[in-house]
């Protein structure tokens, strides 16, 4: 058997025999299911990438169990920073509001947007699209694979698009309802003073 075989046949034998207990320990570490599994990932590619590190026998769970630790208390202060981040956002926020009557249009748009996304979708868009971050920064600010950062963007900007959309036709159908008061109310003060001219 060829050393890639063995190491691959290695790798499955310890995803089999731990791959509940991790997934049950990083569950019970992380705030919310989809961290969870983005945790439990890490850990397995932190598996392969030090296989030769991992112990034989029972030793090996130990090694998991301390893996997962140290991933997830990663996970928790990508968390923390991003509580950090919706604060600054929201007192931004908050500001944007006092001056929303100078803003544009399309600006106003684009905030009532962001302000419909999860806290992670503002978080992704506004790092790469505000800060500039490219996929290796922006990964290593979520302390992710960059393939999973490059993911979460690509999600994150089909849903401000879904949310950019909804907002416009919103406000379309909002600008329509205005228009069609404003035509009956023009049609009522017409025929009212058609009336009284009628009068005798």
């Amino acid at each position: 058997m060829s050393g890639e075989a063995s190491r691959r046949q290695r790798f499955d034998s310890l995803f089999e025999a731990h791959r509940i207990d991790v997934a049950s320990y990083c569950n019970w570490r992380c705030p919310s299911r989809t961290d969870a599994e983005d945790a439990v990932a890490e850990v397995f590619l932190v598996a392969w990438r030090r296989l030769d590190h991992i112990p034989l026998g029972e030793g090996a769970r130990a090694w998991f169990y301390a893996t997962a630790r140290r991933v997830t208390a990663n996970a928790r202060r990508s968390m923390r920073r991003r509580e950090a981040l919706a604060v600054r956002m929201s007192e931004e926020r908050l500001i944007d509001d006092r001056q929303s009557e100078a803003l544009s249009a399309e600006e106003a748009v684009v905030h009532e947007a962001l302000g419909r996304l999860s806290e992670r979708d503002r978080e992704v868009l506004l790092l790469v699209e505000w800060e500039g971050l490219r996929s290796s920064e922006l990964s290593e600010v979520l302390e992710c694979r960059e393939v999973t950062a490059r993911g979460r963007l690509h999600r994150a900007r089909l849903r401000f698009r879904d949310a950019f959309e909804a907002v416009l036709s919103e406000q379309s159908d909002l600008a329509a309802d205005d228009e069609v008061v404003d035509l009956a109310g023009l049609a009522k003060g017409r025929f009212v003073s058609d009336t009284r001219k009628a009068q005798p």
